[in-house]
């Protein structure tokens, strides 16, 4: 295959983990706002974010991880009012956790391929 910058191809392993640290981001942010909110049932869905995030930064089992995510992103497309962060970020962010599903959790993970 054809690589308009081919120099650069020796960076890829390191893609995973850069979208591992953005949906930490993304996880740390949700769990930040729904801790804010007064009801309990989404201090507790802000716990799960919160554990999510840790586990994405440090990258350890990565894949049941982003299935997990994937699970909790599907809760904020389907019950519009869990949602804090715009529908194109959770889209995204559900494209982003099923690519960890499929890529594995990169070069600076816990995670041992097997």
């Amino acid at each position: 295959m054809l690589s308009l910058f081919p120099q650069i191809l020796f960076l890829a392993p390191f893609s995973a983990s850069l979208i591992r640290l953005a949906l930490a981001c993304v996880f740390f942010l949700m769990a930040w706002k729904h801790f804010a909110a007064p009801e309990n049932s989404l201090r507790a869905l802000g716990v799960l974010e919160i554990a999510l995030s840790a586990a994405l930064v440090l990258g350890t089992w990565t894949q049941g991880v982003a299935l997990l995510g994937a699970a909790r992103i599907f809760l904020d497309i389907f019950i519009p009012r869990l949602r804090v962060l715009p529908l194109s970020t959770t889209l995204l962010s559900l494209v982003m956790l099923l690519s960890l599903v499929v890529t594995g959790a990169g070069v600076f993970a816990f995670d041992l391929p097997l």
